[in-house]
C-alpha cells in the first residue's frame, strides 16, 4: 500500500529556517510537529512545541507542503530512468547511436526509449524500422515520441506485433510500413511491448521512479494508466504495491465496472478525446498550419454524455484528455449536458477533471469555471514548445499559438489548476513546472509564484478530492518536503515526509532530542 496510507512512526519535530504553510491562518512558521501521520502543531518557536518528539534540524532549508504531480505515466518513466532518454538527441544519427549504446550495456533486454522529436532533427523524420533493427542488433526496440502519442519500432517487431488492423501504421510511397506508428497503432505496440518486458525489468522500473519522485519532494502522483497505456496488470501493480509515495490510480477507459471492482472513485485521465499537436492528432476547430486536416475527436458525444452522467450519479470522478480547442469544447459541452441531466451540484461534487486543457477558446473559460472542473495542466509545455518558432507556432501558426496554456486567465476565472508533468513528455521536476508558469512566454498567461506553488501542491489534492491534505495545519495529513534555499530560490530536496513517514532524507533520530548530523 502507498506510504500515505500507513500513517504512523515516531513523533517528529521538524525545524527549518522557514515554513511555508499555505494556510492563511498561519502563513509563516519555523517548526512543525508530526505525530501519527498528521500535523499536530505549527509554530514560530520550536521550544513551544509539545515535548517528547524526535527533532530533525533542517538549517538552511524551507519546509513546505510536499508536491503533487497530477499527471504521470509511472512505469514508462521508470523504464526511461533506467534506460534510453532520447530528449538530448539532435538527429536520427544521435538516436541510432543511443540505441546501439544501450544495446551493448543491457544484453537480453527489450530496448524501451522515449523523447525523440523529429522537429528538432535535420532529417525531419524519426529513425526507420530498418535502421533500428541494425542499431539494436535484432533486439526489440520501442521508441516513443516526446509527446507520447507516436512511436517507432524495429523491423522484426513491426512484423511480429498485432498491427494488421490497427489504424495509424505509417507507410512509404510503395506501401511498406516505415516503423512509425500513430494513434491506435502506437497504443497496440505499447501494450504488446509491455507484455514482452521481463517482470524483473518492470519491477525495477517501478521502484526506481517511485524513489526518484520522493527525492524531488513529491509525495503523491496521479498515475494515468489504461488499456491504451501499460494495461491492467501494470495498473494493479501500482494500486496494490508498497511505495514510498502515494499513487492515485486513474484507469483511462469508459469502464465503471473495472474501477468499481477495485474500490476506486475515479476513472479516466488517459481517456482520450483527442491526441496531441506533435503527432497532428489533437482535434482543432481549424486546420493545422503545416498539414491538411484538423485532427479528429476519438469519442462520440452521445457515448460520453451517457458515461459521464452515470459516473456522476455514482459520484465517480472522470478525467478527460483534451488538448485541441475542438476537444476542449467537446469536454465543456459534455459536462454541461451532464449538468442538465444530473444537476450542477452533482457535477461540482464529482469534481471532474480536464487533462491538459491546452488550447482553450476564451469564451469557454467562464463555462469551465461554472462547471467546477479542475484543469490538470502542464506548464512545462510552454517552455518546451511555446517559444518563437517552436512546435506550437509550427502546428498552429503564430495567432493560435498565442492562446496555448492560458494559466492566468483560467485562475482569474476561478478554475482550480493542478500541475502535472505528463512524464515522459517532460521532466518530473516540480520546480520546473513552477518556473514555467511564472515565466510563461505570454505575460498575460503567467502566474505569481504563490499561485504556482498552490497549483503544484494544494491543486493536486483538490484534483484527487483530498481536502484534508495539502496545507501545513493541525489535523492535515503530514505530507511535507524541505528544500535547500539560495536567496529566494529553492534547490535540492533534502527531506520528504509522506503520511508522517520520512521517505527521503536524513535518518530519523533514535531517541527524542536534537538530531545529530541531520542538517541537510
Amino acid at each position: 500500500m502507498p506510504a500515505a496510507e500507513a500513517s504512523g512512526g515516531p513523533a517528529l519535530l521538524l525545524v527549518a529556517d522557514r515554513v511555508r504553510t499555505l494556510d492563511a491562518r498561519r502563513p509563516e512558521a519555523r517548526a512543525v510537529l508530526v505525530d501519527s501521520g498528521r500535523v499536530r502543531w505549527v509554530g514560530k518557536d520550536p521550544s513551544d512545541a509539545p515535548a517528547g518528539a524526535r527533532r530533525i534540524d533542517l538549517a538552511g532549508t524551507v519546509l513546505q507542503p510536499a508536491f503533487v504531480d497530477a499527471h504521470v505515466h509511472l512505469t514508462a518513466t521508470g523504464l526511461l530512468l533506467g534506460g534510453l532518454d532520447l530528449s538530448v538527441c539532435r538527429s536520427v544519427e544521435d538516436c541510432l547511436a543511443s540505441v546501439a549504446a544501450i544495446a551493448d550495456v543491457t544484453p537480453g533486454r527489450v530496448i524501451w526509449g522515449s523523447g525523440w522529436d523529429d522537429l528538432a532533427y535535420p532529417e525531419g523524420r524519426p529513425p526507420t524500422a530498418e535502421e533500428l533493427a541494425r542499431a539494436a542488433g535484432g533486439r526489440p526496440v520501442l521508441l516513443t515520441r516526446a509527446d507520447g502519442h507516436s512511436a517507432v519500432i524495429d523491423r522484426i517487431s513491426l512484423e511480429t506485433a498485432p498491427l494488421a488492423r490497427a489504424e495509424g501504421v505509417e507507410r512509404d510511397s510503395d506501401g511498406h510500413p516505415t516503423g512509425l506508428l500513430r494513434r491506435e497503432a502506437a497504443h497496440v505496440a505499447r501494450r504488446w511491448f509491455s507484455a514482452e518486458l521481463p517482470q524483473a525489468q518492470l519491477r525495477e522500473a517501478r521502484a526506481l521512479v517511485a524513489r526518484h519522485a520522493a527525492s524531488l519532494g513529491i509525495a503523491s502522483v496521479h498515475e494515468m494508466n489504461g488499456p491504451d497505456q501499460m494495461g491492467a496488470e501494470d495498473f494493479d501493480a501500482w494500486r496494490q504495491g508498497h511505495w514510498p509515495i502515494e499513487v492515485v490510480p486513474y484507469w483511462g477507459a469508459t469502464d465503471l465496472d473495472f474501477v468499481a471492482a477495485r474500490g476506486l472513485r475515479q476513472v479516466g485521465g488517459a481517456l482520450l478525446l483527442d491526441g496531441t499537436l506533435g503527432s497532428h492528432t489533437a482535434a482543432l476547430e481549424e486546420d493545422y498550419a503545416d498539414t491538411a486536416g484538423a485532427g479528429h475527436l476519438y469519442e462520440a458525444d452521445t457515448d460520453l454524455v451517457a458515461f459521464v452522467s452515470e459516473a456522476t450519479r455514482q459520484r465517480v470522478q472522470v478525467g478527460l484528455h483534451c488538448i485541441g480547442d475542438r476537444a476542449v469544447r467537446q469536454a465543456v459541452e459534455i459536462l454541461e449536458a451532464v449538468a442538465g441531466r444530473c444537476g450542477l451540484a452533482a457535477v461540482h461534487a464529482a469534481r471532474h477533471r480536464l487533462e491538459h486543457c491546452a488550447l482553450v477558446a476564451t469564451p469557454l473559460i467562464p463555462r469551465l469555471a461554472a462547471l467546477g472542473v479542475v484543469a490538470s495542466v502542464q506548464p512545462t509545455f510552454d517552455i518546451m514548445w511555446g517559444r518563437r518558432g517552436g512546435l506550437y507556432q509550427r502546428r498552429l501558426g503564430a495567432q493560435r499559438a498565442e492562446r496555448m496554456n492560458p494559466l492566468g486567465p483560467l485562475v482569474d476565472a476561478g478554475v482550480c489548476l493542478a500541475f502535472g508533468s505528463d512524464v515522459t513528455a517532460t521532466t518530473l521536476d516540480p520546480w520546473a513546472a513552477i518556473h514555467a508558469a511564472v515565466h510563461h512566454h505570454r505575460p498575460a498567461f503567467r502566474l505569481d509564484p504563490e499561485t504556482a506553488l498552490e497549483a503544484a501542491t494544494v491543486g493536486g489534492r483538490r484534483a484527487a478530492r483530498q481536502d484534508a491534505v495539502g496545507r501545513i495545519a493541525p489535523g492535515q495529513r503530514a505530507d511535507l518536503a524541505a528544500f535547500e534555499i539560495d536567496g529566494d530560490h529553492a534547490e535540492a530536496c533534502v527531506l520528504t515526509v509522506v503520511g508522517g513517514q520520512v521517505v527521503h532524507g536524513p535518518p530519523v533520530p533514535a531517541a527524542a532530542g536534537r538530531a545529530q548530523g541531520a542538517r541537510a
